[in-house]
């Protein structure tokens, strides 16, 4: 589905599909994947834990939504080596970049078709030396500016469709997530690309199901992990699958993490009609990811209008190891030990939560909780 507060969208490049639908990796199918490895199946009863019992509250970040620094919408967030922020702000179609106490130090870009502009900005990473890649989905183009907000270079995705997510590999290399049409390299759905221009072999291979549709996948997901592997998924599908920096496939984690809700195709799917919607609104998505503290946090809910949300949180083997429930916010971003959610957006404000990670499942319990029966943390399962 495309984003509504990505406006200059619509004007920028028109859809002629479809863009919402899905692919069929559950426990009973074997994963379209390069090997065919699976990762380890998980355990039958995963425990689940509420998450402000599980982890600490840090200030929250407010930000001010009037002025010329206004921020009105995060799409993601990123966080430099030297701790700065960067906000993707998909409404303004501009970055900010603010300091570690949430100041705005700086605004990138805007609304344009010149150098350094954006019609539709889907997403911005820093790299490790501090300068900002980004995403603009409307043109087709990735932009990567030095630590002033100067432009460096510019890259065309040719053989892209639908970009929709920029992964940092190293300082190097990056992954665009999006549909892959060059001929002859599969119907596949990610692409490494490097600095100079050039880019490697695609792969995370689409299903079948998907094309015998005429749809394509709105969303892909992806974080890096330590090493350089990557982990990758589709949004509305419950696999998730671990590569290697060069796109070589290690494995795939094909069970359904708890109370996922499978999206299946409709007999003739059709245009965007009320009953398509209808369709959309039974399955689950992906709405977030990041990797904080040895840990893989894929938040995920069922879109309809009472959706519950969750957060899982994995291993870096792709092993589930926690579902959190009561997650305070969307997901937005993490670094070494935080998570950032987004919390709320008013006229006057936006506001994101930082939380530490800590004491989550692997770490069990706090003290504290046991010595005094807190019932706010302790272990259930989801069957």
């Amino acid at each position: 589905m495309i984003d509504p507060e990505s406006r200059g969208y619509a004007r920028a490049k028109p859809l002629s599909l479809l863009v919402a639908a899905l692919l069929s990796f559950n426990c009973d199918q074997e994963p379209q994947t390069a090997t065919g490895l699976q990762c380890g199946p998980h355990p039958a009863d995963i425990a689940t834990r509420n998450f402000a019992g599980a982890f600490t509250q840090l200030e929250p970040l407010v930000f001010g939504a009037t002025g010329p620094t206004a921020v009105l919408s995060i799409r993601t967030l990123s966080v430099s080596p030297s701790g700065q922020l960067l906000l993707t702000d998909s409404r303004s179609l501009n970055l900010k970049v603010a300091d570690s106490e949430g100041r705005i130090v700086q605004v990138i870009g805007g609304e344009g078709e010149g150098p350094g502009e954006f019609t539709a900005l889907m997403g911005a990473v820093f790299l490790s030396d501090d300068r900002i890649l980004t995403l603009d989905a409307g043109r087709v183009l990735a932009t990567l500016f030095d630590t002033t907000g100067e432009v460096l270079s510019t890259f065309p995705l040719r053989d892209q469709l639908d970009p929709r997510t920029v992964v940092a590999i190293d300082e190097s290399a990056f992954l665009i997530g999006g549909m892959v049409t060059t001929p002859g390299d599969g119907n596949d759905m990610a692409r490494i690309y490097s600095l100079d221009g050039t880019s490697s072999e695609s792969f995370l291979p689409a299903d079948q199901l998907l094309f015998d549709t005429r749809m394509i996948v709105d969303g892909v997901w992806g974080v890096s992990l330590p090493g350089g592997s990557l982990a990758l998924g589709l949004d509305v599908t419950p696999a998730v699958h671990l590569f290697s920096e060069t796109g070589a496939h290690i494995c795939t984690q094909a069970s359904e993490p708890p109370q996922w809700s499978q999206l299946l195709p409709r007999d003739e799917p059709v245009a965007m009609d009320q009953a398509t919607r209808e369709w959309i609104e039974r399955a689950t998505m992906t709405i977030g990811a990041a990797y904080v503290g040895g840990s893989v946090y894929r938040q995920y809910r069922s879109s309809g209008e009472n959706g519950v949300s969750l957060l899982a949180e994995y291993d870096a083997d792709l092993n589930l190891r926690n579902v959190y429930t009561a997650v305070p916010g969307r997901l937005v971003g993490g670094d070494d030990e935080t998570l950032f959610f987004l919390g709320g957006e008013s006229v006057d404000e936006t506001r994101v939560s930082r939380f530490r990670a800590g004491w989550g499942s692997t770490r069990g319990p706090r003290p504290q909780d046991l010595a005094s029966g807190s019932a706010a943390d302790s272990p259930s399962t989801l069957q």
